[in-house]
């Protein structure tokens, strides 16, 4: 496709995440807006993450606006929350908000989860964030004159903050949702007290109704959350622009590999995301091949894992006997995350339960080559799509099958991980998406798609 410019065009995103936070919610538009730069856009970019220099700079041509949050009620909470356990020896943990611990089964427990949910709302991350951040979205738009500007989430509080941005102006105003906002949500949340609160299920749905009524179009990353969210909202326009990867982000393939069979998990686990079965598959694999064992064969775990996931990991390691053959390497900057997949001759995505999402990840990793197995059921998007780019698709129960992956791997029977063809990198996807900006953006033209061509 050849890619036409869109000289002097303006396009104002507003994104609390942005490199290098560490959250994998930046790389998406840091990537898309880089390379729309590329095509003649001259892009600004509102974001919370400290990180990202400030209060002002310029990166890939893109001028990043640096507007930090302030601290909440929920964060003198946590504070003092802390101060309170350290005597009892639990200063290292402890729930994030108040409500997290209560299971709403009696009144105390329901009225606990609304509380908790009343100090975070509408986001946890980014109470403190959003007037300040729409403040200065709005003194840009005015001065810039922005011909476009969208929204990412989550957190969603993004769309807040460009709603009160554009009140009153020209620009277009697209939010680009990387999960559902309102729903539909994975039921692995459901057990979540956030969304379990009643102030929760109020509220949200309002605010969702109230940006996509302001906004001129959604964009979501997935055809399955575009087709939910047209059926829920059809007199709004909806778009699918699938997530990417950017590739002079990746590190080169490895010089030196692990020993034996390296396995990779690198990502975040919560909710229902469990490396139970690649654990147990590990296990019966070291059985049989001990002179895998001897080689040093081993999963590597890198990321933040919640308290409850962190919890059933480590007795699922000592239940199987692992301790020498996974390690649990803990949150590591993104470039060491990548070394380690690089090194490894798996990379494992978590997906289990979702049925509109995708996991970011999963397109980093097979761009860089690494063979690739997404355990999750067979219905879903994420095993669409990572079908779709050639990775393997195994059901969490399918223990046997994951043994087998591991048996092929060990003989060298398994080549390494491609794309299939498919576009997946951003700056084939900014092609596409400085069409979507520029043009006729209306439900008829849905879905708007690199992967089948627009």
């Amino acid at each position: 496709m050849t890619a036409a410019r869109s000289e002097g065009r303006r396009l104002l995103v507003i994104n609390y995440h942005y490199p290098p936070s560490g959250a994998a919610g930046g790389l998406r538009w840091a990537g898309l807006s880089k390379y729309l730069v590329r095509l003649g856009w001259e892009a600004h970019y509102v974001t919370g993450a400290v990180g990202a220099g400030g209060p002002t700079g310029v990166k890939d041509g893109v001028q990043i606006h640096v507007c930090p949050r302030r601290r909440g009620m929920n964060d003198l909470y946590n504070a003092l929350a802390r101060r309170l356990r350290r005597p009892r020896g639990t200063a290292n943990g402890g729930p994030p908000h108040p409500g997290v611990n209560g299971n709403g089964a009696s009144l105390l427990g329901r009225l606990r989860i609304e509380l908790a949910t009343a100090l975070i709302f509408p986001d946890p991350a980014t109470r403190g964030w959003v007037l300040r951040a729409a403040a200065s979205a709005r003194s840009l738009v005015r001065r810039l004159q922005p011909d476009v500007v969208v929204s990412s989430g989550p957190p969603h509080s993004a769309h807040l903050v460009a709603w009160l941005a554009t009140i009153g102006s020209s620009a277009r105003w697209f939010i680009d949702l990387r999960d559902p906002w309102a729903g539909p949500i994975a039921t692995a949340w459901y057990s979540d007290p956030m969304y379990r609160s009643q102030l929760f299920r109020v509220l949200t749905p309002r605010l969702e109704r109230l940006a996509f009524r302001a906004a001129h179009g959604v964009i979501a990353n997935t055809p399955e959350l575009a087709a939910a969210l047209a059926a829920k909202y059809p007199a709004v326009a909806v778009a699918c622009m699938r997530n990417g990867v950017d590739p002079e982000c990746l590190p080169p393939p490895a010089t030196r590999p692990y020993p034996g069979l390296g396995i990779a998990y690198v990502g975040t686990l919560y909710g229902s995301r469990d490396l139970g079965p690649v654990m147990q598959a590990l296990r019966a694999f070291l059985e049989r091949r001990p002179d895998a064992v001897q080689a040093g064969s081993k999963l590597r775990i890198a990321g933040h894992a919640e308290a409850l996931n962190a919890r059933t990991r480590d007795e699922e390691i000592a239940s199987l006997g692992l301790e020498q053959h996974v390690d649990v390497l803990g949150l590591l900057p993104r470039e060491q995350a990548l070394d380690v997949v690089s090194r490894s001759r798996l990379a494992v995505v978590l997906a289990e339960d979702w049925k509109v999402q995708v996991p970011a990840k999963l397109y980093e990793l097979v761009a860089m080559g690494v063979p690739t197995l997404l355990v999750a059921g067979e219905r879903g998007a994420a095993a669409a799509e990572a079908q779709r780019l050639g990775a393997t698709v195994l059901d969490p129960s399918d223990i046997g099958g994951i043994v087998t992956l591991l048996e092929r791997l060990w003989r060298n029977e398994i080549p390494q991980s491609s794309p299939r063809g498919a576009a997946i990198t951003h700056g084939e996807m900014a092609v596409v998406l400085d069409q979507l900006l520029t043009g006729e953006f209306s439900s008829n033209r849905w879905p708007i798609d690199p992967a089948v061509g627009g």
